[in-house]
């Protein structure tokens, strides 16, 4: 009992140091590309989105309902990670003890990758890894070598939806406990066909948003992906490498060493039931993470892979990392010990340092030009004093029925700085429309008044867009330079133009001119 106690109080004090930290975090950062994008998420509402299932969204919704500032948009991945980093301890606690769990906790909490990913941006991987958590969770207390009956069959169907309705990643997931299924299915010859009909079932019921959505937008959201996994180029031997380096420097060395060594280890070698279960959750997880680094680390060879692709691999690596580490820490292992407070006080270090940058460019005169892509990003709250000292582009944006950018990804720096300014419909006129395109039944066929903006400089100047084949009516309004730690940052530049005018007949607000 003094025992389960104490582990208890160690687990909030882990769970509510991480949420301090990263609560820090987000209280600096200023929104990254894909958190501008996402915003318009929980703004539109839908079973799906372009390229991203439903978890996403309601992330989304969630933040613009606690008031649409991009800490507000960022609560949920705050709360559902310190939740997921909970579930996952409570996974390993039956299985590897009571240090294993509490271990995987702490490295949850102090990998960078994972806590920046999975708790602390509006990312897919926050719902992500809550979910995959709570397979982690059904998974210790069904194996899958047993009958799970009727309510466990049920519950895996459904975690396995809420799943599929996170990121396409799941997919593997998916398939590898399919393949293990089958492959105890063929060493016990007990089938179970009723049990997985049932799973089948609850799985296709709860990621059902998923389908319907596609099929009602011609399957886009698989085109798409299927086109950037699809290209013909040639194998790059230097990709996979590269990525696996990276990953585990953004695991952090040490975390990072301590899965690779628990992905390694391929058992329990003890006896009784004890060792039994503990062997077939190791292997069972096992065999969930390996095919998804294989993969990526092959994709890599062939087109760039997100930092962020590898984050429910190695999550669910944690409890195996942990596995292997707590026998070390309960003999009183001083290198280990020794490396654990290292990490605690590095990591958080390390990671406000970065943060620091990002929003005050504070190492900026040590990283050459042209590398350091943080400069680009855009504080709301920067640009919202900016725009307020030039009073004729301030009153446009507060007038505007439409503001568009050229790049899919800046219309959200500029709602979140106009938050409660505006109530504008955001679009883009640009390549890549992403989700836009699908959101035009809230553009107001007879607006008149319609802003653009985008980069002073960029790789599309909107000045070019005047023309019979583009924009006709581009009038310049002026351009606002952003201030970044007291140093000049970036330039933008707004246009007035008229939407109702510029929208030739047969195409939609988000498509290329």
């Amino acid at each position: 009992m003094a025992a389960a106690v104490a582990y208890r109080r160690q687990l909030a004090a882990i769970l509510l140091a991480g949420l301090a930290f990263r609560s820090l975090a987000a209280l600096i950062l200023p929104p990254g590309y894909d958190e501008s994008y996402y915003l318009f998420y929980g703004q539109h509402p839908a079973l799906s989105y372009f390229d991203h299932p439903l978890a996403t969204g309601l992330w989304s919704w969630l933040g613009n309902q606690l008031g649409g500032s991009i800490v507000a948009l960022r609560v949920p991945a705050l709360l559902s990670y310190t939740l997921a980093t909970a579930l996952l301890a409570e996974a390993c606690r039956p299985i590897f003890g009571m240090r294993a769990a509490l271990l995987t906790a702490g490295m949850a909490s102090l990998s960078p990758l994972l806590l920046v990913c999975g708790g602390l941006l509006l990312l897919p991987d926050a719902p992500l890894v809550l979910v995959a958590a709570l397979l982690a969770w059904w998974l210790a207390r069904h194996p899958l070598s047993r009958p799970m009956g009727v309510a466990g069959a049920l519950g895996l169907g459904v975690i396995l939806g809420a799943l599929t309705l996170c990121k396409y990643q799941s997919f593997l997931v998916l398939l590898s406990l399919l393949a293990i299924r089958l492959a105890q299915s063929l060493r016990s010859r007990r089938w179970r066909p009723g049990e997985t009909l049932l799973v089948l079932l609850a799985w296709l019921l709860v990621s059902a948003p998923l389908w319907l959505w596609n099929a009602s937008h011609g399957w886009v959201s698989f085109s798409f992906h299927a086109a950037r996994t699809g290209r013909e180029l040639m194998f790059q031997p230097a990709g996979p490498p590269l990525l696996l380096i990276s990953q585990l420097l953004l695991l952090f060395p040490a975390i990072a060493l301590a899965v690779v060594r628990g992905l390694a280890d391929g058992g329990d070698h003890g006896v009784g039931p004890d060792a039994a279960a503990r062997a077939e959750f190791r292997q069972t997880l096992r065999w969930i993470v390996l095919p998804q680094l294989a993969f990526f680390l092959l994709l890599a060879g062939r087109m760039q892979v997100l930092q962020s692709w590898l984050v429910l691999a190695w999550w669910l690596a944690l409890p195996l990392a942990a596995a292997r580490l707590a026998p070390l820490w309960r003999a009183g292992d001083r290198g280990l010990r020794r490396t654990a407070w290292i990490t605690a006080a590095v990591v958080p270090a390390l990671c406000l340092l970065v943060v620091g940058h990002v929003r005050w460019g504070l190492a900026s005169a040590l990283i050459p030009p042209g590398l350091d892509t943080s400069d680009q990003l855009v504080d709301s709250a920067e640009l919202r004093r900016a725009l307020r000292r030039d009073p004729v582009i301030w009153k446009a944006l507060t007038e505007a029925e439409v503001i568009a950018s050229n790049r899919y990804e800046l219309p959200g720096f500029l709602a979140l700085a106009l938050r409660g300014h505006s109530r504008a419909h955001y679009t883009t006129y640009d390549g890549n429309p992403r989700g836009f395109r699908f959101w035009n039944g809230g553009l107001d066929p007879n607006a008149r008044r319609g802003v653009m903006y985008g980069f002073v400089g960029g790789d599309e100047p909107i000045a070019e867009m005047r023309s019979p084949d583009h924009f006709q009516d581009l009038q310049p309004l002026g351009r606002v330079q952003l201030q970044r730690g007291g140093r000049q940052a970036v330039a933008l530049e707004f246009y007035s133009f008229s939407p109702a005018d510029e929208q030739p007949e047969g195409t939609t607000a988000g498509s290329k001119r």
